[in-house]
């Protein structure tokens, strides 16, 4: 695995689905990502953060750590935010810092810069009890994964079922996968995703992983909320120290 150059940090138009690490909040008006000006030479993401309570997330800092031509953004007192100038159709590593969560990595290829970010920040505490329900330690010289499968595209505002029965293999390196409860924190006994459709990895080497996942109803393929597929159901992670990386992945039901 090779280790990923990164710069120094300061301290992903529809809508993108939301979980346990986006959280869906059921009332509460979202507010409407800025619109990005038209470019050919250029791909450009935004979106909206959110509290895990709804509140908007307001200062939330969205940096690309491996483009240093595209500096920081903050999000507004609305929580929204854009990040023009990116790379067309390139993986794109974002990264997102906030107080009280987790710092989070947002992997996401920039073909998919048509489709609008929605996230919830993952407090800290979600982590640490994930960890503790499998008796690990987090060790802060490592990274983790969080991962939600969704049956399919959210294009108005309501959030596809996610899918039960896929699995998460680690392809390569030390780690094991592990899968969230119907509560959506982490489950010793499950050996496959739950109707909360979640699970994750603790504890991985900087560096990027390849994650396979299999359902039950055939291949997951697309669309790309995460690093471009290297194979069929495999998936490239980066892997940041000390950070969360976040992704969405899209499976078929039988």
């Amino acid at each position: 695995m090779s280790r990923l150059e990164t710069r120094p940090l300061a301290h992903s138009r529809a809508r993108m689905p939301i979980g346990l690490f986006f959280l869906a909040l059921g009332g509460c008006t979202l507010a409407e990502p800025p619109t990005c000006d038209d470019t050919e030479d250029f791909a450009c993401f935004t979106g909206a953060f959110r509290s895990l309570l709804g509140e908007r997330a307001g200062g939330v800092e969205v940096c690309t750590p491996q483009q240093y031509d595209v500096g920081c953004v903050t999000a507004d007192d609305e929580g929204t935010w854009k990040l023009p100038g990116l790379p067309l159709a390139t993986d794109v590593l974002v990264t997102a810092s906030f107080e009280g969560a987790v710092d989070t990595v947002f992997s996401q290829n920039t073909a998919m810069a048509w489709y609008d970010w929605y996230k919830v920040m993952v407090p800290r505490s979600i982590m640490a009890t994930n960890a503790s329900n499998l008796d690990v330690e987090l060790d802060p010289d490592k990274g983790h994964v969080l991962f939600i499968v969704w049956e399919g595209l959210n294009l108005d505002g309501v959030d596809t079922a996610r899918v039960p029965d896929v699995t998460a293999t680690l392809v390569e390196g030390d780690g094991s996968v592990f899968y969230a409860s119907s509560l959506g924190l982490a489950s010793k006994s499950a050996d496959a995703t739950t109707s909360n459709g979640s699970g994750g990895v603790l504890n991985l080497d900087p560096g990027l992983h390849t994650l396979r996942f299999d359902a039950p109803g055939g291949d997951c393929t697309e669309p790309m909320f995460h690093y471009a597929y290297t194979a069929p159901n495999e998936i490239p992670v980066p892997v940041l120290a000390g950070h969360t990386t976040a992704i969405d992945v899209l499976c078929p039901v039988p």
